[in-house]
């Protein structure tokens, strides 16, 4: 295979990578109540921080009565967590971070732009015995 094959691949295979990011996410601190957060944004996952300071993650998120319902695992088939709305002293959900996403963007284009160059890069025995 020659060089310049071996870069396209590398290169088609690097961009085939960047394509599946979806970008990079970050966890933004809530100022509305949990139960508004769920009932408003309906998000797919929040974090929450209990008021003795663990955290978790609570996937597909639902408040019944006083209780905030969640899944431990995005898979399971139903809640298996309640909380009591007043043990829950903060609530997070993710987001995409622009800044984030900005400098991976830039830095697999480093990346890249670095494999080009020392691809095309001809040292001083390329020639020798030809």
């Amino acid at each position: 295979m020659s060089r310049h094959r071996m870069v396209q691949r590398n290169v088609a295979v690097i961009l085939l990578m960047t394509g599946q990011l979806g970008g990079c996410t970050g966890w933004r601190l809530e100022s509305l109540s949990p139960a508004e957060v769920v009932e408003q944004q309906q998000p797919g996952e929040i974090r929450v921080q209990q008021s003795d300071g663990r955290r978790e993650v609570l996937f597909q998120p639902a408040v019944r009565g006083d209780n905030l319902l969640g899944r431990r695992d995005w898979n399971s088939k139903r809640p298996d967590r309640a909380l009591a709305l007043t043990d829950v002293r903060e609530v997070a959900t993710r987001h995409v971070s622009a800044g984030r996403t900005a400098g991976l963007v830039l830095g697999i284009g480093a990346i890249v732009g670095v494999i080009v160059a020392l691809a095309s890069f001809q040292g001083p025995f390329d020639n020798c015995c030809q």
